[in-house]
């Protein structure tokens, strides 16, 4: 069976806000630690931007999963891919390699697939895929999906296959 990914949508282990916060806390008790110890506001700066980049940058860079959506001439597949760590750090060197957990039951089939009707069933399994199968905590960044989606003609995609 001939499958072709349209999809990759990252998983974060929190969002951008929650990661954000988490380090101005952490620069800010780095910044007050320099500023008690003497040394001056643009030598503070300084190190504690030394310190925090690139670890600081959120977007990419703290992915621990994605969501794989493909299609076939009938079917519409999820394939879920994360990090099976317990506990994750906003603040952190550790790498999380990613697996596919192997969810089954996380495909649709439509014997007339109509574009419409594909894109809504889509849009339902994405969000129980995050509820059945995703941590709370965690951030599934749908910025990229669904800014493309209304674009693309799915029900045309299928028929080539």
């Amino acid at each position: 069976m001939e499958k072709k990914t349209l999809f990759e949508i990252p998983i974060y282990a929190m969002s951008e806000k929650e990661f954000n916060k988490r380090w101005d806390k952490q620069k800010k008790s780095l910044y007050d630690t320099y500023i008690s110890h003497g040394h001056s506001e643009e030598d503070t700066k300084y190190y504690v931007s030394k310190f925090s980049f690139p670890r600081s940058l959120w977007e990419y860079n703290q992915i621990i999963g994605y969501i794989k959506i493909s299609v076939s001439k009938h079917d519409v597949w999820f394939d879920i891919y994360c990090s099976l760590d317990k506990v994750y750090y906003a603040d952190s060197k550790q790498k999380h390699f990613i697996q596919n957990i192997q969810a089954n039951g996380t495909h649709f089939y439509l014997s007339n697939p109509q574009d419409k009707e594909i894109k809504t069933k889509i849009f339902e399994w994405l969000k129980s895929i995050e509820r059945d199968y995703l941590r709370k905590s965690f951030y599934v960044d749908y910025a990229t999906f669904n800014n493309i989606i209304e674009y693309i003609n799915i029900e045309q995609i299928m028929k080539t296959l």
